[in-house]
């Protein structure tokens, strides 16, 4: 028997910065690299793929590099024709082809559109509107098509049935994992809260400035970072940012991890997430974390964040105040946060994707029965 190859969409994890989805893809393969296979692995990049990390991994699997003008001839075109003699494609980031002959595995991160205009605000800019309706659409047809769907936790296996109308055995949880890792919590803690900033209305942003506002005279400061530099300027002369808020641009990972360790305590108050990883990467840090009660992100803090409601700003102030001004709680905040942390790993993830891999291959006759 021919050893089976299956095509990975690795665009996302081969960019540099990575955010959310690009740091699933970029885990997922280092740990799957490490794992003896009975198929081999082949990655399918495009033109923004950074010089570095495709170095790292030609080492490990080979990469082709494809062009195209925009991605949505990327993912309908280039990839299925150069993936035509795949055993089974792998869609990474709620997107494959929809005409490819080859059999294909799909990770959904979440319906968070569906959700839009709904459970949050529907504002985004215009030319992600006809973008939203062609990903929506293809991914209801494309969730009928896979063989398995992959996705990052429990509450979004739920989501994802009850919105596509797709089995629940089909879908297999892969949870994520943060990518730091620290015995050590630094104590005492530096004064400020910090906040990972997005344009989204999903990330609730807005609420941060007016619970920031509510703390002005108790000189508590806010550092929001990772804003995109195209909506920085922007949001300084749009938006009322109280004195006691600094924005501040996208920040590398090591920079980033910095910053968890030092602060008071990490504020999340997202509206609706499909895992919501940073809460596990401040976690990990030994960052107290301040959250809210929606979706996913009860099931990924556990008994280790102080859970608010997600939309008042007064209890978001509230739980500010009372985590940075009783130090007990907040060293035990953080100490039970590192526990949590440690008990998601990658090497988890990519073990459970291997077992879905050799499902869908053994489905398909190109495993022999184990």
């Amino acid at each position: 028997m021919t050893r089976p190859v299956i095509g990975i969409d690795a665009r996302y994890g081969m960019h540099s910065p990575r955010r959310g989805i690009g740091e699933y893809i970029y885990q997922l393969l280092r740990h799957l690299a490490d794992i003896p296979r009975p198929y081999d692995l082949y990655l399918y990049a495009d033109e923004r793929a950074d010089n570095e990390t495709i170095k790292q991994f030609r080492s490990a699997f080979p990469i082709e590099i494809l062009k195209a003008p925009n991605f949505f001839w990327w993912e309908q075109f280039a990839m299925p024709y150069a993936a035509r003699s795949m055993s089974l494609i792998h869609g990474t980031a709620n997107i494959g082809p929809l005409r490819t002959k080859q059999p294909l595995v799909l990770t959904v991160h979440d319906v968070i559109e569906w959700h839009r205009g709904k459970d949050f605000g529907g504002q985004i800019p215009v030319r992600h509107h006809l973008s939203r309706l062609y990903r929506m659409n293809a991914l209801k047809y494309l969730v009928r098509k896979s063989s398995l769907i992959f996705t990052v936790s429990h509450h979004a296996a739920q989501d994802i049935s009850a919105t596509l109308n797709v089995p629940i055995d089909n879908i297999m949880v892969t949870p994520l994992a943060p990518k730091y890792q620290s015995d050590k919590i630094k104590w005492p803690k530096t004064p400020f809260v910090l906040v990972l900033g997005a344009m989204d209305p999903r990330k609730n942003l807005a609420l941060v400035m007016k619970t920031a506002a509510m703390l002005v005279r108790q000189g508590v400061h806010f550092k929001v970072v990772g804003i995109e530099s195209h909506h920085l300027s922007r949001m300084m002369q749009d938006t009322l940012v109280p004195d006691n808020v600094e924005l501040c641009p996208m920040i590398d990972d090591v920079a980033l991890a910095d910053l968890y360790a030092e602060a008071s305590c990490f504020v999340y108050p997202s509206l609706y997430e499909g895992f919501g990883l940073p809460i596990l990467e401040a976690m990990s840090l030994g960052c107290p974390v301040i959250t809210g009660m929606n979706s996913s992100l009860p099931e990924i803090g556990g008994d280790a964040a102080f859970y608010v409601n997600s939309r008042d700003p007064s209890h978001w102030a509230d739980a500010i105040w009372q985590v940075i001004t009783h130090p007990e709680q907040q060293k035990k905040l953080a100490e039970r946060g590192q526990r949590r942390a440690r008990q998601f790993h990658w090497q988890n993830t990519a073990q459970l994707t291997d077992d879905g891999y050799r499902r869908g291959l053994f489905s398909l006759g190109r495993l022999p029965h184990s």
